[in-house]
């Protein structure tokens, strides 16, 4: 008997909605800011943090204060461009 080691070639595309996991520590006040204003627009802590951080990285005038105050290098510095209503880096 012959075993044959093949895997079958999944054809369809990767997700382009999957999500990141990414984890965050704060301090004892934001982490009560965002409990209370997640409660208040009746979202998880995590949906809520998700939301603020999708408007701050597709924000020009966010993405130039951050670069501002902590870009280090020069080299890797992003110029946020807005097309037909999209931010690309």
């Amino acid at each position: 008997m012959i075993k044959s080691n093949l895997k079958m070639k999944d054809s369809t595309k990767p997700r382009s909605d999957k999500k990141i996991r990414v984890n965050s520590s704060l301090d004892s006040d934001t982490h009560e800011k965002l409990k209370k204003l997640a409660v208040s627009c009746d979202m998880t802590k995590t949906m809520l943090s998700a939301e603020i951080i999708k408007i701050v990285v597709n924000h020009v005038e966010f993405i130039e204060w951050f670069q501002g105050k902590y870009n280090k290098n020069e080299q890797y510095k992003v110029f946020p461009i807005r097309k037909d209503g999209k931010t690309y880096y």
